[in-house]
């Protein structure tokens, strides 16, 4: 499929629709940013978006670099062929879909089991739940970048954990994060209270202990690692802190903006 910021639209609304049927194209329309005629009229080709609409809408979609070339060349209808992707636009590409796309980081810890076929992009789909060519896509990225690799029907990780640094693409890490809330909402229901744990709590708070309540939540989130890793491993899990306010924050003497 042609990658142009309508298909990209239709691809977003249907995902969203499978995810909850009572979502409309106003709701759409309105968690876009962009006017709900604005919005039909662009899924019926019949306008395209404006400069300021595409900024948008490309930052609600999260688009990877790629994506985002490929539609401003449709917007400036500067190509009259399909995009030529030079090395530097690939690295770019795979970096963003590397930590923006849980797939990757599963795959890379489904080469940690000992028994594992991730060699094989069946038996990672049948293990993630998803299509078989998502998974081969996927292996053949981490492959490309030389993450892992093949021995016969197994895996094998070459490379250490994989990290985020400042010279990840802030986007990838939220869009990272927001397919981990969806696939946390999608466990929640799905899957049985023992096998899955979801603790919450809502309290007033002092701000100016953020930054030591974030200090502890790396340092437990790294104890509960160490002690899920003993043993034998068979599964691949998601360990998620949320800390997130409920009010609006208000400015304190500090702040500059």
């Amino acid at each position: 499929m042609k990658m142009t910021i309508k298909n990209f639209l239709m691809q977003e609304l249907t995902k969203r629709q499978t995810r909850n049927s009572a979502y409309s194209l106003r709701a759409f329309a309105r968690d876009l940013g962009i006017g709900v005629t604005t919005l039909s009229d662009v899924l019926a080709d019949k306008r395209s978006l404006s400069k300021t609409n595409l900024e948008k809408v490309s930052v609600k979609l999260m688009l990877s670099p790629m994506e985002l070339e490929q539609i401003w060349l449709e917007y400036k209808q500067n190509y009259q062929k399909d995009l030529e992707v030079d090395e530097h636009t690939l690295v770019d590409e795979d970096t963003f879909r590397l930590i923006g796309d849980w797939k990757h980081l599963a795959i890379l810890n489904l080469a940690k089991i000992p028994s594992n076929q991730a060699g094989k992009p069946s038996w990672i789909a049948k293990r993630l739940g998803t299509t078989t060519e998502e998974a081969s896509v996927t292996l053949e990225r981490l492959l490309r970048l030389k993450l892992v690799k093949k021995q016969e029907s197994k895996l094998v990780r070459t490379s250490k954990p994989i990290v985020t640094t400042n010279n990840i693409p802030s986007m990838a890490i939220r869009k990272y994060h927001a397919e981990n809330l969806w696939l946390a909402e999608k466990c929640l229901h799905d899957e049985p209270v023992t096998r899955r744990q979801f603790v919450s709590t809502t309290l007033a708070i002092n701000p100016e202990n953020l930054p030591r309540a974030t200090e502890l939540m790396i340092k437990t989130r790294n104890k509960i690692e160490a002690m899920l890793e003993e043993g034998p491993v068979s599964e691949v899990y998601t360990v998620s802190f949320q800390m997130f306010p409920l009010t609006k924050l208000q400015s304190t003497k500090g702040d500059k903006k």
